[in-house]
């Protein structure tokens, strides 16, 4: 956890910059901490109620809104890697993608489906990266989950990729092995009792 002094000193460094460059550096600085000491410093320097991401929800940043309903919030991104950059969150504030429930998940990824055809179809682009960072090792630097929606075009200067790894076979099947038996089972559904009478009797 950081010390008192640590935030303070943290606070003392975005206070002498100016404030279009506060966010940026507060941003850059939370990417390089652990996740629990992010937490601690976004509570401590701005609030748990003022995550930027719940203040565009609440109307009291300006916005560029791409779509709303009651779940979800989605929102041109100010720095975009291309034209029509779409950031996507629920309405509700979520560090994870794990504490989202099933059923807003599942309208989550809909509405990003949505919003990555309207790009498609308004000739924005051909093709769109749908880009979700769950946690600080995957780059999330937001304290609020969030889907990114990139527009694709060719020879665009958007780059994403990894460095492909080889592991053995035993490394491979101890993996699957460890993964399938984290994941929950679905419980059988009841089948619906019959609800069907007799009412004569069967003939022989």
């Amino acid at each position: 956890m950081l010390t008192p002094e640590q935030i303070e000193a943290i606070k003392g460094e975005l206070i002498s910059l100016p404030q279009e460059e506060q966010q940026k550096k507060f941003q850059e600085i939370l990417s390089k901490l652990p996740k629990e000491d992010s937490k601690q410093l976004v509570e401590q320097l701005v609030g748990k109620q003022q995550c930027p991401f719940c203040l565009m929800v609440e109307g009291k940043i300006p916005v560029r809104k791409v779509f709303e309903d009651d779940k979800v919030l989605a929102v041109l991104d100010i720095n975009p890697a291309n034209e029509g950059h779409t950031i996507l969150f629920p309405k509700t504030h979520f560090d994870s993608l794990q504490e989202i429930p099933e059923s807003i998940v599942s309208h989550f990824f809909t509405i990003a489906t949505k919003i990555s055809k309207a790009l498609i179809d308004s000739k924005h682009c051909d093709s769109t990266n749908i880009l979700l960072n769950n946690g600080h090792s995957a780059g999330q630097t937001s304290p609020h989950i969030l889907i990114n929606i990139i527009p694709r075009k060719e020879k665009d200067k958007v780059s994403l990729g990894w460095d492909h790894q080889k592991f053995s076979d035993e490394k491979m099947d101890s993996v699957l092995e460890s993964v399938k038996s984290k994941i929950p089972k679905d419980k059988p559904k009841e089948k619906p009792k019959s609800t069907f009478k007799e009412t004569h009797p069967r003939i022989p």
